[in-house]
């Protein structure tokens, strides 16, 4: 299945000048932690995530936030 849409130019304008997504969020994090990890060391950490991952048992984590973040 496949959608068309239909937008006029100057909303495909503003579109385009928006920043990718994922290099965005590799960008903030690299810059805001002190001490952190690199943009290349971002990139690797995300493209394996899955490697890193750790079954809380929770299956929702959004569910009762504050009660998880009351925690740290």
């Amino acid at each position: 299945m496949q959608f068309v849409l239909d937008i006029p130019e100057t909303l495909a304008e503003k579109l385009r000048a928006l920043p990718d997504p994922q290099q965005f969020l590799v960008d903030v994090l690299a810059q805001s932690l002190d001490g952190g990890l690199s943009t290349d060391q971002w990139w690797r950490l995300l493209e394996d995530i899955e490697s890193v991952a750790v079954d809380t048992g929770i299956a929702d984590l959004a569910a009762h936030h504050d009660h998880y973040l009351g925690a740290i």
